[in-house]
């Protein structure tokens, strides 16, 4: 059981799921995100239910504010043992469609403010020597696919960065995780206008990936039929991809 855990993208979706979920195995949960009326109401809901929440209005494409919310939080809170870098936006539009705004704004979410929260989570735990730091990257990380440009390179630079600190903090107490979701039912994918292959409820999206950090694994991957896909998709030599991905419609 972790004691204190601080979340971004809190305020809906798998960041909510999880918050809650946490709540109720004992954790006290620091929301994270921009949308202060949805945090607040998340939280009164954790507390009506027994659990210990508090809210942090928080922008994670301001690294500077990030750093400064997770030091701050870490010492009135006694230290932070976990900390899930969750938030995230997605486009889904061909390379030619894409306004350089749109790429601009996934990679400053989705990298640098991913980066930023992990890395500030590095620091406080590094303190102490332990601690659990995890990525929602996404299976869509693990090759190029089409229509997914900046949002699928933005995932691949979260696992790698995960990878690399995975390598580096083992001899710190620090664990990594790097969480693979594929297509889960929140507000971000109702706008998709194509199939979603094994759309995973949000609720069971959470419970697979507490299951996943609880027993340990550097690397949650779900649902199997879409991950054991895009694995095989990553051993198939890069000519063959290149074919393949231009035959993909959707």
């Amino acid at each position: 059981m972790y004691n204190n855990a601080f979340i971004t993208g809190a305020s809906s979706g798998l960041g909510l799921a999880l918050s809650k979920r946490l709540s109720r195995q004992g954790t006290r949960v620091i929301l994270a995100a921009r949308r202060e009326s949805e945090l607040r109401s998340a939280a009164e809901s954790i507390r009506a239910d027994g659990g210990q929440a508090q809210v942090c209005v928080l922008d994670v494409s301001q690294p500077e504010a990030v750093f400064e919310s997770i030091r701050w939080w870490d010492q009135q809170t006694g230290g932070f043992d976990l900390v899930i870098a969750n938030a995230g936006v997605g486009r889904t539009k061909a390379a030619y469609r894409l306004d350089w705004k749109d790429v601009s704004a996934v990679l400053q979410v989705n990298v640098m403010g991913a980066f930023a929260t992990l890395f500030a989570g590095m620091e406080c735990m590094l303190k102490r020597k332990r601690g659990t730091l995890v990525g929602i990257s996404s299976l869509a990380g693990m090759r190029g696919l089409p229509k997914t440009g900046a949002y699928s390179a933005s995932k691949a630079a979260l696992g790698t960065f995960l990878e690399t600190l995975r390598a580096d903090l083992a001899s710190q107490g620090i664990r990594v995780v790097d969480v693979r979701p594929g297509f889960i039912d929140t507000a971000m994918t109702k706008g998709n206008r194509f199939k979603m292959p094994f759309l995973l409820d949000v609720e069971r999206a959470a419970e697979m990936t507490l299951q996943g950090i609880h027993r340990g694994m550097p690397v949650v991957s779900y649902p199997w039929p879409v991950a054991s896909t895009m694995y095989l998709a990553r051993s198939i030599p890069d000519l063959a991809w290149g074919v393949i991905a231009r035959r993909m419609r959707y």
